[in-house]
């Protein structure tokens, strides 16, 4: 530490002695001179001070880091002067014939490199040399028009900080970067040789992306891999990164300085959420300046074009067998068995298991767990995922409420069954391999309005015993170019980490057939088509579509589904049966309702009669009287000259 004290010292006389040597003293220059050493000798015991008392990274080893040359540090040390010690400013000012209050480039290549224009001055002031690039010294003029000699600069308020002992991150990055968390990575139940062959990636000096869904550690596994290297990373959320571009050109400038001082090489989260300018931003600010760096990103890759060798580690899922162990692990009570049924029900990413145990044991508030506990906890977790773009749905009816003829209730059994057996067809009996793709479960159910397409997948979801999520197209869909896609990225991802089941009602809006190129507009909507075609077929969760318009969808979708399962109105004994399941038991029905007449006379689908059903019984509630059958009549001959139609006398 001494001999660092002493180097700072030594730089100080330097400035000094540069400054007594170049400056243009008046008569009464050996007044002056006396004064500015007294005030800058002020400077530097101030600094001294507060590095004694934080010794943590003192300021030879910081410009050491940065890169700064002799002359470099000068200027340093020249505008800490200025910065902190008001008289130190104006005897600067009178001794380079200068009445701005901070240095301009002329008088900094004064009083540091001489007279004399010189190359290095010129490179080591330039906006590409370490001092601006690195944003250590800042311009206080506060204009653009200005001649760059004429040009005053200021030390950087986070350099001063680092001057003056102060080691903790550059406020401008709070909100987006953190120190990771150490994790034990046996906790992320790895596929393979993923461990290895992200270590080995690691000892190049190539751009490593770990790409997956999330949840499933891929900035645990770079952290736990680069710290068996000895390698320190900041990891930095990209999402939180401003989406101006000089303001997010500060920030990577600030995050590339800050990696150089704590030796740190930036982790980018999430890389998938930059555009492709600021995505090239990276490449020039940051990834040009530090060489290494490390990313994480979603199933889709971003396109990256930053003039490094890239290595990508793909992260498959775990295993239902992994996934029942970190069940068991987390949850710290059960047995294998049941841990593996309940990943079997809710194969949760690993981080998603991680938030739901913990969500489950304090709604437990320490005692033992119940099912309700833990299906609270996973609600929790999957609420927080997938809220931005979708609504969970309630589902509280059952199959007795609604009516299909027997080969649809068979294609719906079939489609159960895929669910169900998905872990012994494709992990235990080895279909996974033969099958590539396609290993989710889509379907699209279409019909017209009212006919249960919407009930059917609600029912499905309870069937299952997963959570159902009704996609909000007002969330996904975007004016922007691009960020449709995008959205519709996270969205699936999600849904992917959590397994909950996406229903996207009225598909055709999202899933329409693509068109002739006519305008932009035409090419954006087919873009967004192709994207979905893409991710539908690589998504492996449970995806339900409805339409009233089975033939707007693109016959590629068509093409990709499990099932498709048609819904048509129903017959006058399918009505019948409908009316009846739609009166309670507890209701009270007068004996003149003649349900037979109602469903021949009325040609509706289940969703009409329901609707007619809820506005009979609140008109016979509100005469305090059961519901009759003119109460059911009157109620079904408005519903059905709403839609269009004219009853017939019987």
């Amino acid at each position: 530490m001494t001999a660092d004290l002493d180097h700072l010292r030594d730089h100080v006389d330097l400035i000094l002695a540069v400054i007594e040597a170049r400056a243009r003293f008046t008569t009464s220059g050996d007044g002056e001179a006396t004064a500015l050493r007294a005030a800058a000798e002020n400077c530097q015991e101030d600094i001294v001070v507060r590095q004694l008392a934080n010794p943590g990274l003192t300021s030879s080893i910081a410009f050491e880091r940065l890169g700064l040359s002799e002359t470099e540090q000068q200027v340093v040390w020249l505008l800490a002067a200025v910065a902190v010690n008001h008289e130190a400013r104006a005897i600067l000012a009178r001794a380079t014939g200068e009445l701005s209050l901070d240095p301009t480039l002329h008088a900094i290549r004064l009083v540091v490199y001489g007279a004399a224009p010189s190359r290095l001055a010129l490179a080591e002031l330039s906006a590409t040399a370490p001092l601006r690039r690195l944003a250590l010294i800042e311009r206080t003029d506060g204009t653009s028009d200005v001649h760059e000699s004429r040009q005053t600069w200021g030390l950087s308020p986070r350099l001063l900080e680092l001057l003056h002992g102060q080691h903790v991150l550059d406020s401008l990055l709070v909100a987006a970067v953190k120190l990771p968390e150490p994790i034990d990575v046996q906790q992320l139940a790895l596929q393979g040789d993923v461990l290895a062959r992200t270590t080995n990636a690691l000892e190049s000096d190539a751009v490593v992306l770990i790409s997956g869904i999330p949840g499933l550690g891929r900035r645990t596994l770079l952290t736990s891999a680069a710290l068996s290297k000895g390698i320190e990373t900041f990891e930095i959320d990209v999402q939180r990164l401003s989406k101006d571009v000089s303001t997010l050109s500060r920030q990577l400038r600030a995050i590339a300085r800050e990696c150089r001082l704590f030796v740190r090489v930036p982790l980018l989260a999430n890389l998938e959420a930059l555009d492709d300018d600021r995505l090239a931003l990276v490449g020039d600010e940051l990834v040009a300046q530090l060489g290494r760096v490390f990313a994480t990103c979603g199933v889709d890759r971003p396109t990256i074009r930053w003039n490094r060798p890239l290595i990508v580690v793909e992260m498959g899922r775990p295993t239902s067998e992994q996934l029942g162990t970190l069940w068991l692990r987390q949850l710290g009570q059960g047995t294998q068995g049941d841990a593996e049924l309940l990943a079997t029900k809710y194969p949760l990413a690993p981080a998603l298991i991680h938030h739901a145990a913990a969500a489950a044991k304090a709604l437990g508030a320490g005692g033992d767990l119940t099912p309700e506990h833990i299906y609270a906890g996973i609600r929790t977790v999957l609420d927080d995922k997938l809220g931005q773009f979708a609504r969970r749905v309630a589902v509280t009816q059952t199959w007795d409420d609604i009516v299909l003829p027997p080969d649809q209730l068979d294609a719906i059994a079939e489609l159960l069954a895929r669910v169900r057996g998905r872990r012994r067809v494709y992990e235990q009996w080895g279909f996974a391999a033969k099958v590539g793709k396609g290993l989710g479960v889509s379907a699209l159910f279409s019909g017209p309005p009212g006919t249960g397409k919407t009930m059917v997948a609600a029912l499905i979801a309870r069937d299952l015993g997963l959570e159902l999520y009704q996609v909000d197209l007002g969330k996904v869909v975007s004016k922007w170019i691009g960020e449709t896609e995008k959205n519709l990225g996270a969205l699936f991802d999600a849904a992917e980490a959590g397994h909950a089941i996406l229903l996207f009602d009225e598909a055709d809006a999202l899933f329409g057939k693509r068109t002739d190129v006519k305008s932009s507009n035409d090419r954006n909507a087919n873009l967004e088509t192709n994207y979905l075609l893409q991710r539908l077929e690589s998504f492996t969760g449970i995806c339900l579509l409805t339409s009233n318009h089975e033939s707007h969808i693109d016959p590629a979708f068509q093409r990709r589904l499990s099932l498709h399962l048609r819904f048509e109105v129903p017959d006058a004994e399918e009505r019948a049966l409908l009316w009846r399941a739609m009166l309670p038991a507890a209701a009270p029905i007068a004996q003149d309702v003649d349900i037979e007449t109602l469903a021949r006379r009325y040609v509706m689908s289940g969703g009409y009669i329901r609707n007619a059903a809820l506005r009979a019984a609140f008109v016979a509630a509100d005469h305090d009287s059961p519901i009759t059958g003119a109460h059911l009549e009157r109620a079904a001959r408005l519903e059905y000259e709403a839609m269009g139609k004219l009853a017939v006398a019987a």
